[in-house]
């Protein structure tokens, strides 16, 4: 009997780390569908990626235009998917910006305005709409930074403001809080109030700490959902380069090494819980980062074989 058809969804996946991931879905896991987008034009991908991988993979590499701000673009792709095949197994949303931060109170509401729409409100669009579309021993991987924490090299009073958002974001228990907290970011940076409400001038940063508070409560939610069998979300820093972001004080992996991590947290192996991470911030291959800061080595082994 065939094994049964993978599909999986990359969004931000025809450039940097999205892109070889995507490749990776394909190349690793010969029965997959894989869904890439981008908001911008897609056209010449497909042969892109065919003249890498042959033209059997590039059959299986779905190349769309989608913007994950636009909630009729994300439901016209999400009906396509459904349509085709059924459901998801795969989702890793990789869909991202970011800007330089810029303390001027009106560029400063315009980037949050900006970074927030793409990086926290995108994301949850697409988690929405394949909410009930997600198979059994799903895996979804939100991508994360290092700047959702407290260990970039900032000034002393920056360095307070991020710990004290970091520190919000950790107890919020729900998606309402959730979404109530991000909202009062936006409006406080529309006020030009948001340092002395207690905010980094880093929207990045906060729409990466909101993630990672996504990623907890969700895994909450899917755990809780007797409908939702061993469905596993994890937040995931790659350290792979930016372009835009000073990543001097830490190590960091090509596109590639980081892409074949981000493959393995998208494919582990059926019930794992227990000896897998669920709901956490994991940085490259070897870290978790606990809801206290701390950090712990996480050695893979036998056990978490990829479903390939």
């Amino acid at each position: 009997m065939p094994r049964p058809r993978r599909v999986a969804l990359v969004t931000g996946g025809t450039r940097g780390i999205g892109y070889f991931v995507g490749k990776e879905i394909v190349r690793r896991i010969p029965s997959a569908i894989c869904y890439m987008t981008s908001r911008d034009n897609v056209s010449g991908y497909s042969a892109i990626l065919g003249m890498e991988l042959g033209s059997a993979a590039r059959d299986r590499a779905k190349f769309v235009q989608m913007n994950v701000r636009d909630e009729q673009a994300v439901a016209d792709t999400r009906e396509k998917l459904v349509k085709s095949h059924g459901g998801l197994d795969i989702l890793v949303n990789n869909a991202g910006i970011y800007m330089k931060p810029d303390k001027e109170p009106a560029k400063f509401k315009e980037q949050v305005k900006e970074i927030l729409a793409t990086n926290y409100w995108g994301t949850k669009n697409v988690i929405s709409a394949y909410w009930h579309d997600l198979r059994p021993h799903s895996r979804i991987v939100n991508i994360t930074s290092n700047l959702a924490h407290v260990m970039s090299k900032v000034e002393p009073e920056e360095m307070k403001l991020k710990e004290n958002a970091r520190d919000l974001f950790l107890k919020v228990d729900n998606l309402y809080e959730l979404d109530g907290l991000v909202m009062k970011f936006q409006r406080d940076a529309i006020f030009g109030s948001w340092k002395e409400e207690g905010w980094p001038t880093c929207a990045y940063s906060i729409s990466k700490m909101a993630i990672n508070a996504y990623t907890r409560i969700l895994q909450t939610e899917f755990d809780k959902d007797t409908e939702r069998m061993d469905v596993v979300v994890n937040a995931v820093y790659p350290a792979t380069h930016h372009s835009k972001i000073d990543q001097s004080n830490i190590g960091l992996m090509e596109d590639e090494e980081g892409a074949k991590f981000v493959f393995y947290m998208a494919t582990v192996m059926p019930n794992s819980h227990g000896v897998f991470p669920r709901g956490a911030v994991i940085w490259n291959n070897t870290k978790v980062v606990d809801s206290a800061e701390n950090i712990a080595d996480f050695r893979f082994s036998n056990k978490h074989i990829s479903m390939v």
